[in-house]
């Protein structure tokens, strides 16, 4: 299998002259492979985690190896990654129910992280690069530079080069968290329309609703038969519907897809977020001269008596 030479460079404000801190270093090659593996699979199932066990094409697409590092004035460490043709050729095979978003089968694991950090550096809220899970990961990566030496971590891939890297940095990861924040929470749905779409290797679906819109679902492995039964046919799907920090709609998770025929209408729209999920960041306000504690210091006059205090308090009761 065809491998190619990825590079991320370590920013610190320390020269180490090739003698890397074991410690940093240790919690990064920890990370990394597991936030390629979901950033993969987010790309191409449309979900960066799923029940049961890891396909085989995933396992192959998200093997990265770590070769070596080097120190010349900055230090780089060195890996290799499969290219996603090479190796998920049963991926690239079939058709792509949204091909226009299918990665590109030079591309690696690398460069799908790479858009995923860039999307939620600048805060993309309609990104479909990333879901809750893969969110969360990168939010949790703050933990990596937490009392280290390093500022931050420079992933290069083919879309973000030396000039303009895709970062890995306590300000992504705050912004991971806020994203988090204004996502709303996955809630059940139930949906009528016709299965329009099916592709077996990645458990997706595409859902024709009657209102001429699509959503695109991922089924468990054990409804594999029911689904090819019913390709072309009404159904009724049962699951959870997943959205992004936009609250738009990201996907539907689905538990059962049934035989829908006699089902209402009614049912097959477009979900929509009960409620938005609090987004804690908006609570911060700076404070000024007229806000805040300035607002109230030096306001009450203090020299109430006891007595005076408890009647006033007893008229605004």
């Amino acid at each position: 299998m065809t491998t190619v030479a990825q590079k991320i460079l370590l920013r610190s404000d320390r020269q180490f002259h090739g003698k890397l801190p074991p410690r940093h270093i240790g919690l990064l090659l920890a990370e990394l492979p597991l936030a390629v593996r979901q950033a993969t699979s987010m790309a191409l199932r449309s979900c960066s985690t799923a029940r049961g066990p890891c396909p085989a094409w995933l396992e192959r697409a998200a093997d990265v190896r770590f070769v070596g590092h080097e120190s010349n004035g900055e230090t780089s460490l060195w890996f290799e990654a499969p290219r996603l043709g090479d190796a998920a050729p049963e991926i690239y095979s079939q058709k792509s129910l949204f091909p226009e978003s299918r990665p590109l089968a030079d591309d690696t694991g690398f460069d799908l992280l790479a858009d995923v950090l860039a999307d939620v550096e600048r805060r993309n809220a309609d990104s479909p690069n990333y879901d809750p899970p893969l969110l969360r990961r990168i939010a949790n990566s703050r933990r990596l530079f937490k009392r280290g030496p390093f500022r931050e971590f420079d992933v290069l891939s083919r879309r973000f080069g030396p000039d303009a890297p895709a970062r890995l940095s306590p300000e992504v990861a705050e912004s991971a968290r806020c994203l988090l924040g204004r996502t709303p929470a996955p809630q059940r749905v139930r949906l009528v329309g016709q299965l329009d779409g099916l592709v077996a290797s990645t458990q997706q679906f595409s859902l024709l609703l009657d209102t001429g819109e699509k959503v695109v679902g991922v089924f468990p492995d054990d409804q594999a038969d029911c689904m090819r039964h019913l390709w072309r046919a009404r159904v009724l799907v049962l699951g959870t519907a997943v959205y992004r920090a936009s609250e738009k709609l990201l996907r539907v998770d689905a538990e059962a897809v049934k035989p829908g025929e006699n089902e209402s209408t009614i049912f097959s729209r477009m979900p929509t977020p009960s409620h938005a999920k609090l987004d804690i960041s908006k609570l911060h306000k700076a404070q000024g001269p007229r806000s805040g504690m300035a607002a109230i210091m030096g306001q009450w006059p203090g020299d109430e008596t006891d007595e005076e205090v408890a009647a006033a308090l007893e008229r605004l009761s």
